[in-house]
């Protein structure tokens, strides 16, 4: 049984939203770079990234130093009421209105935020995790928690709603001026509905209660709030202390959304290799007896015409079942297109039959075939974020090589939620970043603190 609460959030005070409430918000932590990040930083002094990824500064010799003034800095908007709690629990409902990044087609995402009590991962839970996680950014979000007793951001789930029946009792139920209404700096415009009548999340967490969740993003922050509290439960013990029935620790912020919207986007994420001891020519080499290569020379059509050329040819092949990949080489005048040969495919699939649905994705053959056997990465590179990076936007890989020295960017095509279910259903979990789905909610829209003698009551709160 999946069991979903509402709960007492705190969101910024009316006047915080009428005067600057695009300013506010931000992105999750691990998706900006370090130019946009100032960015965020300037553009108010309650910009919510100042506590979800405060500054680094030169005199930090603990990469995690930050985490202590993040947390004075949520203490003092709560204490100055810069964040208020909401009187009665409640569910957020959210409307989500954003460009296509790629068509720029206007598209609506609808979902909701509410707490779901935590599952021990395993193949007979109904909570279902698809990606493996990088293990600093476990630590680094364990110490933040504890710092701030804070869970500060959504993990993002999905669920089957036949016809969107849920969704549209709550769009119903949510009729009329929102409580929180902005348009962020990237042009996405939210509307926050705070549903807190005590029938409204009675029927909510019931319909969701023999549900499956599946989680599309956030896995470090699901695998934090377990760790969170297995140990503050031994705290607790060691100060001869009891958490309170149903406690806080046992639940997680998340938002969820319906499978079938429209507004549920899943992007690739391409990988960019920063630096590798190998050449042009060795790389090339090391990927012939797994790859047939063509390449897209910039002579003939310019660089942009080349990359043109290499996306169509991406999508038109994985139309046809075939596993393909781009790849950019750093000093080369040219990108290149790598079609995975059958023969290679087939092998992958005798060697663990039981697994076809995980070690056939693009992203399982990139990982296990191309980076691992082919140009020898081990187990250490993938878990290093100081060896491989990943980014959505297959340009932005491009430029990556090209203007900043990265070694290799492997360009991919999206893994589709069909595959995602089909790999979760049997109980195997992606390579890491597997998918991007966009776009992410937002940080700063409504947070939960954590308070271990406080009970969650399912449907109904307290």
């Amino acid at each position: 049984m999946v069991l979903i609460a509402p709960f007492r959030g705190y969101v910024y005070n009316d006047g915080e939203i009428q005067g600057h409430g695009g300013l506010l918000t931000a992105p999750p932590y691990d998706v900006l770079s370090l130019e946009e990040r100032e960015a965020y930083y300037a553009s108010h002094a309650h910009n919510f990234l100042h506590v979800d990824l405060g500054k680094q500064l030169p005199e930090d010799a603990d990469p995690m130093a930050w985490h202590v003034r993040s947390a004075a800095i949520l203490g003092r908007w709560l204490a100055e009421g810069v964040l208020v709690r909401s009187p009665r629990p409640a569910f957020y409902a959210m409307e989500t209105e954003f460009a296509h990044p790629l068509t720029g087609e206007r598209l609506l995402r609808r979902g909701f935020v509410g707490l779901m009590r935590l599952e021990e991962p395993s193949r007979e839970a109904r909570i279902r995790l698809h990606e493996q996680t990088f293990s600093f950014h476990r630590q680094e979000r364990l110490d933040l928690m504890e710092k701030t007793r804070a869970q500060l951001s959504p993990i993002f789930g999905f669920f089957p709603d036949e016809g969107g029946a849920l969704l549209d009792s709550l769009a119903r139920r949510a009729e009329g001026r929102p409580d929180i209404a902005l348009q962020d700096t990237s042009g996405q415009s939210h509307k926050v509905f705070v549903l807190d009548d005590p029938a409204v999340t009675h029927d909510v967490a019931r319909s969701l209660a023999d549900s499956t969740v599946y989680i599309a993003d956030g896995h470090h922050r699901y695998m934090t709030a377990l760790s969170y509290r297995e140990r503050s439960l031994a705290a607790l013990a060691a100060e001869g202390k009891a958490p309170a029935r149903d406690s806080a620790l046992d639940w997680v912020m998340i938002y969820l959304c319906p499978m079938g919207d429209p507004g549920l986007l899943v992007l690739p994420t391409h990988r960019i290799l920063k630096s590798w001891p190998l050449s042009n020519e060795e790389f090339l080499a090391r990927l012939a007896p797994y790859a047939e290569t063509r390449v897209l020379s910039y002579s003939e059509c310019g660089s942009r015409g080349a990359q043109d050329a290499l996306a169509n040819k991406l999508q038109e092949d994985c139309r046809k079942g075939l596993t393909v990949f781009g790849l950019f080489l750093g000093g080369a005048d040219c990108c290149f297109f790598l079609k995975i040969r059958e023969k290679v495919k087939e092998a992958v699939a005798e060697k663990a039959p039981e697994k076809a649905s995980l070690s056939l994705l693009d992203v399982s053959i990139l990982t296990d075939v191309v980076l691992t056997e082919a140009l020898g990465l081990t187990e250490a590179n993938m878990d290093d974020p100081g060896c491989i990076s990943y980014i959505s936007d297959a340009w932005e890989a491009f430029r990556l090589v090209e203007a900043e020295g990265r070694r290799a960017a492997f360009v991919l095509n999206p893994t589709s939620l069909e595959e995602i279910l089909k790999v979760t259903e049997s109980g195997y979990v992606m390579p890491r970043k597997a998918t991007y789905f966009y776009p992410k909610v937002s940080n700063g829209l409504v947070i939960n603190l954590v308070d271990p003698l406080e009970t969650i009551s399912a449907g109904a709160g307290k």
